[in-house]
């Protein structure tokens, strides 16, 4: 009877140090499963890079949650409208399809409104033609503001 007594006693030390072991084992796997998913819903945004030849617009002000916050960097030139054709398409009545664009033209850019009826602004005055952009300019769209960065 004593040695059915020790193989007992030994078969529940086996079980219950099995149990805390795979309770340690499966708690480790929930933690690392929980912080990386938190880790990849804080995950910091990288702003794409911007080559030396290039400017980039960058969207202040915006209706639209798609275009909040975004950057588009462009090396020679950039068109916005409301059509698919445009790099960058503003889903709203107040721009024409093809509404303005921004080229290079030598080592400056310049900004051009396309005949668009409701106007391109540039630091809240009415564009005329055409204008040269400096670092900082604000340009309004429609509703949508962005500010020129080179």
């Amino acid at each position: 009877m004593p040695v059915t007594a020790y193989i007992l006693k030994g078969v529940r030390v086996v079980l219950e140090y099995g149990m805390l072991l795979w309770l340690l084992w499966f708690v480790t796997r929930l933690a690392r499963a929980m912080f990386r998913e938190v880790r990849q819903q804080h995950e910091v945004v990288k702003e794409p890079e911007v080559q030396r030849t290039e400017a980039v617009v960058t969207v202040l002000e915006a209706q639209e949650p798609e275009l909040q916050g975004q950057r588009f960097a462009f090396a020679e030139e950039i068109t916005f409208g409301r059509g698919a054709g445009n790099d960058v398409v503003i889903p709203e009545n107040f721009v024409s399809h093809k509404h303005a664009t921004i080229y290079q033209q030598g080592n400056q850019y310049v900004i051009e409104d396309l005949g668009s009826r409701n106007s391109t602004y540039v630091n809240g005055e009415p564009l005329q033609g055409a204008a040269y952009l400096q670092a900082g300019d604000e340009i309004r769209i429609g509703m949508v503001v962005f500010q020129f960065e080179r």
